[in-house]
């Protein structure tokens, strides 16, 4: 279990350190973490599965600044160590994830304010030296400690954790299980729906509802409904560019007039 766990922290390390490496390039989000861990793991079908399910879930959950409200990566990776490693079903690790992120968070934001406080003195120091190389190192080295730290959790989920939850697991019964996992499949729903109350609004809601009936009346695909959307986004763009253009051509004829106007008042008063 222990090459398990040590795996896990790679996979945490990987997705969450390179997010913030160059700037943030959204490899902490679920369905990259997941791929990124069934790859490990050698099942990258599960881990893009449950990747996807759990981006449903967390998608209006974005870490800005100090504020933290979840931490997707040890979420994602321990429930692909869930279902992968321990055969666990789905549905049943997507609904452990879910309190796991939540709990992760509370980690993520106590592991950044205490080693931001710590750090600050030498960033401070290597700034004051006026050596770009010193600032570097320092920015390189933090990054290095902090996001192995970060990664912690998710070490110390899978080796201490794998084996009370795996013989709970079996010693739940099969009615119990089945209401996790179906559970676990409504909660992508919910987390698209907590989406679509932050989103929702009178110029957007006959987009939802073309999707809607493309996909549950016409029997559109995934691929082809976001074909189609593109197209249109195309389409209402080009006819969007149109009318700014007549605008601005009829702005520019309007202030010509005008000029015209003026210079024939100043003739007239002129020789009058």
């Amino acid at each position: 279990m222990l090459g398990t766990a040590l795996l896990a922290m790679l996979a945490a390390f990987i997705s969450i350190g390179s997010n913030y490496m160059f700037g943030q390039c959204m490899t902490e989000r679920p369905i990259v973490a997941g791929m990124i861990a069934g790859l490990l793991f050698g099942d990258v079908t599960t881990g893009v599965v449950i990747g996807a399910a759990l981006e449903a879930i967390f998608m209006g959950a974005v870490n800005v600044g100090g504020a933290v409200t979840a931490e997707p990566v040890t979420a994602t990776t321990l429930a692909v160590v869930f279902a992968v490693v321990m055969h666990m079903d789905q549905g049943v690790a997507i609904a452990l994830a879910v309190p796991i992120g939540l709990l992760a968070g509370l980690l993520y934001e106590f592991i950044h304010l205490s080693l931001s406080s710590l750090g600050a003195p030498f960033i401070d120091r290597a700034a004051a030296s006026g050596k770009e190389s010193r600032i570097k190192r320092v920015h390189f080295l933090g990054w290095l400690i902090k996001y192995s730290v970060c990664c912690i959790p998710t070490f110390l989920g899978v080796l201490l954790g794998a084996e009370p939850v795996s013989q709970m697991i079996n010693q739940v019964p099969a009615t119990i299980i089945a209401g996790f996992s179906a559970s676990g499949n409504l909660l992508p729903a919910i987390g698209m729906a907590m989406l679509f109350k932050m989103l929702w609004n009178k110029k957007l809601n006959i987009f939802f509802l073309l999707g809607f009936i493309l996909v549950s009346y016409l029997g559109l695909d995934m691929v082809g409904t976001a074909a189609f959307g593109i197209v249109l986004i195309v389409a209402i763009a080009l006819k969007d560019i149109e009318q700014l253009n007549i605008q601005n051509k009829l702005k520019k004829e309007a202030v010509l007039s005008e000029g015209a106007d003026e210079s024939v008042a100043e003739e007239e008063a002129f020789f009058a």
